[in-house]
């Protein structure tokens, strides 16, 4: 399966403070898979990306704010969903995406985060996490209502939840690997409880 690489996407445009930004969330991504949230310090990130520490002060209340906010444009870039013409296709692109970031550095590095969070009881952070998942999926669900496959009065986030849950379950409790076969297994399940006629349809 094709590993996800701290680094490797192409910086966009948007001045100095776009930079700025895109260099703290590498600075955090790096260093999250080298050492572990423990590693993200206000200190370390500011000195690996090449910024002041007031910087930092300045945008976020605490590193977990960063850590989040980094995980986040991950993902933004790396799994959203393709344009397939069907809602079994764009969420089988989807939880492909997602299996292949698990499956390299970031994975074992979100989920340490979140084990970290949850014992911490600091459940802000993974619910806004989850939340703005859902709501970068929009267009996907906006998509499959309007060409009929999904209810208008979806429940969006728990659909997801069992979309995406298996991959979570099988990879990090199973300790399993996430084949095409299981995504594929996994999407046909989904439909058959929410979608209309037609869509289990192959992407």
């Amino acid at each position: 399966m094709e590993s996800t690489t701290v680094g490797d996407h192409k910086r966009r445009p948007g001045g100095r403070t776009a930079d700025v930004t895109e260099r703290v969330r590498e600075a955090v991504l790096e260093l999250i898979v080298e050492g572990g949230y423990a590693a993200c310090t206000f200190s370390s990130v500011a000195a690996r990306a090449g910024v002041e520490r007031s910087t930092l002060y300045r945008r976020f209340p605490d590193r977990w704010a960063t850590i989040i906010d980094a995980f986040m444009a991950r993902s933004a870039l790396e799994i959203m969903p393709d344009t397939t013409g069907s809602f079994a296709g764009d969420l089988k692109s989807v939880l492909r995406k997602l299996a292949a970031t698990l499956d390299g550095p970031l994975g074992p590095a979100l989920m340490a985060a979140a084990a970290e969070l949850r014992a911490r009881q600091e459940a802000d952070y993974p619910r806004a996490y989850f939340d703005q998942r859902v709501a970068q999926l929009k267009p996907m669900f906006d998509a499959a209502v309007e060409r009929g496959e999904l209810a208008a009065d979806v429940e969006r986030e728990t659909l997801f939840s069992f979309a995406a849950g298996p991959i979570y379950f099988r990879m990090f409790i199973a300790g399993r690997a996430v084949d095409l076969a299981f995504i594929d297994t996994v999407v046909e399940s989904v439909c058959w409880l929410y979608c209309g006629s037609g869509a289990t349809e192959r992407g």
